[in-house]
């Protein structure tokens, strides 16, 4: 026994101070961390002449980790579980599954090389570089409760590599260029669709694939790429521009289109607590349809009254406003027809040193220009057709 603890004892002497050595040295890691947050929203609509009543249940759920391997490499995992309802406006259950738009799944995994700050590489599952709210604004920080209606403008996430830089030598211009699936991974957006060309070369679907050592081989040869530059005066101006294009089905019927482009242009800023943002977006052939188009532009206002030293620590209140308008035209049906939605909003922070660790958000939304929409029982992703009022409860760390 004693031998054991005198062994012991000398293992201990030497091995602790070379554990705390590694663990003091300029070369350790600095991971990982554990992030997440959940959204909890309850929201109803007043006009739509049937069982009204409130929808609450799990908007967005979030759990990921993120942190450096090695100095120069980086890594962000995240699952999602969205539209998680558990109650209905006739007050019956429904399982994640029985609920229209409710998913889980990977929503991120990249992992970025950043040995030359002004040329990394970003390789994994990630957002599409389109757009200014989708790819600055994660879903725990946006100023409402829902995007805007662009986003079925834009690509959302997607499987592939780019090349990027925040911040090009100190100039305020960023970049990123990337190329991937040909088809978007996440739904409600421009470039996913039955329509969409497929992945795969004639040798491999996606039923009965057969992977080359766990590798899906033969691919299509089809690919999505886009591209963003913008450039940030901070904190007064943010203005940035970017684009996509895919290839589509190229079936012999006449709605079908050869290929599918969007593109973006935005600005955001402020200074002292008020702040702005506006953003156009414009697409051709979505989901591969030939003769459509879309465009979308909204302007948002809000200002941050703590920031602006009208209220107390304790009581961080946002009141913000943002006009959209939503504009589809398909010359192969002779639709032309808008969408306007005003939403009100009023954003509560418990914390104003750390405003996205708990926060209430209230909405109301006004729409305009609603016919062929009420008529048609569809609207754009985030478009809202009748008057609505929502609440939402968020926590995170």
């Amino acid at each position: 026994m004693k031998k054991n603890l005198v062994a012991f004892a000398v293992a201990a002497a030497v091995l602790v101070p070379g554990v705390a050595l590694a663990a003091d040295s300029s070369n350790a890691d600095t991971g990982p961390v554990l992030y997440g947050y959940a959204q909890i929203t309850g929201s109803n609509q007043f006009g739509t002449h049937g069982p009204e009543g409130l929808i609450f249940g799990a908007h967005r759920i979030r759990l990921g980790v993120k942190g450096e391997a090695v100095p120069g490499v980086t890594y962000n995992f995240q699952y999602k579980w969205d539209g998680a309802y558990v109650t209905s406006p006739l007050n019956k259950t429904l399982g994640v599954s029985s609920v229209p738009g409710s998913s889980s799944g990977v929503q991120e995994a990249e992992i970025n090389f950043g040995f030359i700050p002004a040329f990394q590489l970003e390789v994994g599952k990630f957002r599409v570089p389109l757009g200014m709210e989708r790819t600055q604004f994660s879903d725990n920080n946006l100023w409402f409760i829902q995007r805007s209606m662009n986003q079925s403008l834009g690509a959302d996430r997607s499987v592939g590599a780019a090349f990027h830089s925040p911040d090009v030598m100190g100039t305020g211009i960023y970049y990123k260029l990337g190329i991937f699936d040909n088809h978007s991974l996440n739904g409600n957006n421009a470039f996913n669709s039955g329509n969409t060309a497929i992945p795969f070369g004639a040798g491999q679907s996606g039923v009965g694939m057969a992977p080359v050592g766990g590798v899906l081989s033969n691919g299509s040869g089809h690919y999505l790429f886009a591209g963003m530059l913008g450039y940030k005066l901070n904190p007064l101006l943010n203005v940035e521009i970017s684009g996509a294009r895919a290839d589509a089905k190229q079936f012999t019927a006449l709605a079908a289109s050869k290929n599918i482009t969007a593109w973006n242009v935005g600005a955001r800023g402020g200074l002292m607590g008020l702040k702005y943002m506006a953003e156009y977006s414009a697409d051709v052939s979505p989901n591969g349809i030939e003769g459509a188009r879309e465009q979308d532009w909204y302007v948002a206002l809000a200002a941050n009254l703590h920031e602006m030293t009208l209220t107390p620590d304790w009581l961080d209140l946002e009141p913000a406003v943002r006009f959209e308008k939503f504009r589809m035209v398909n010359n192969q049906t002779g639709v032309d027809a808008s969408l306007a939605n005003t939403t009100i909003g009023l954003n509560y922070y418990v914390n104003p040193n750390n405003p996205h660790a708990a926060e209430v958000q209230l909405n109301y939304v006004v729409p305009t220009q609603t016919a062929y929409w009420r008529t048609h029982r569809v609207a754009p992703v985030n478009g809202y057709i009748y008057n609505t009022l929502a609440l939402q409860f968020q926590a995170g760390f």
